[in-house]
């Protein structure tokens, strides 16, 4: 479904380049056959161009959806814990000599060097006065490197951490699950889920776009139409629209799924 859906993206992103290169090179080539080679090669060049240049694609993206929700819920599960640092100690000590330090895990590699494992399990962007909390910290334990995991991080973060001498590897709540969950082989354990959204039933649907307060716009809409109908010479067009735009507005106001529930006991 997910490769079907980015199939589907790189059509319309060509078609919406075709249709423009076709406008300009249609102007100025009478030819049809010429200007249709012209615009598929100029197109297909400008398509490969713009995707090399927007390779730069979300951590998300490869993972399944089943991952994607097991990462935000795993998230989730580690931020509600009482000691969510017994995990990632557990989890670095599965390869390396690990010691608890403060709200961090300290790994100490061969040769002096030093990491430190800095949970973020806020639910906000981390940021730049975050990072700078982190340099402190590293500073303090002499560590080379600081991978830090949250939920997501701001734009800023990346360039500000590069202005330091150490070394930050900066995991969202996905690139954690792919990155570091996988090749561990360490799963939190997930004891609070995200609730699902359901998908809208036809009733639901017919509730939101057939309920009396659409019948206004659906109303007003028509006129325009009716009125434009007159400068326009296409007149059975917008008749029939406008037309369809009524009888909307008529359903709205006797749809039978748009009436209000009565309230209940609250408590």
């Amino acid at each position: 479904m997910q490769k079907i859906s980015f199939v589907f993206q790189a059509l319309f992103k060509f078609l919406l380049i075709f249709l423009i290169v076709f406008v300009w090179v249609r102007y100025f080539v009478r030819s049809l056959v010429l200007c249709l080679v012209i615009t598929i090669a100029v197109s297909a060049a400008i398509f490969v161009v713009t995707s090399l240049f927007s390779k730069k694609r979300k951590s998300s993206a490869s993972l399944k959806a089943s991952e994607r929700e097991d990462a935000e819920n795993m998230f989730l599960s580690l931020s509600l814990e009482n000691k969510p640092l017994d995990f990632f100690l557990k989890l670095a000590s599965k390869k390396h000599l690990a010691t608890k330090k403060d709200d961090c895990i300290l790994i100490c590699h061969s040769g002096e060097e030093k990491v430190i494992l800095q949970p973020f399990l806020f639910h906000r962007e981390l940021g730049c006065d975050d990072i700078a909390k982190f340099v402190a910290k590293a500073q303090k334990y002499k560590a080379e490197k600081v991978v830090v995991i949250c939920k997501s991080a701001g734009k800023d973060c990346f360039s500000f951490s590069k202005k330091f001498d150490i070394e930050f590897v900066i995991l969202d709540q996905y690139e954690t699950y792919s990155k570091l969950y996988m090749p561990y082989n360490f799963m939190p354990e997930v004891k609070t889920k995200y609730k699902k959204e359901k998908a809208l039933a036809f009733k639901d649907l017919a509730m939101y776009s057939l309920n009396r307060s659409r019948a206004k716009g659906y109303f007003f809409s028509a006129l325009i139409l009716v009125f434009s109908s007159l400068f326009v010479r296409a007149t059975i067009y917008y008749c029939i629209v406008a037309s369809l735009l009524v009888i909307l507005a008529l359903i709205s106001l006797y749809n039978p799924f748009a009436r209000n529930k009565k309230a209940g006991s609250l408590l």
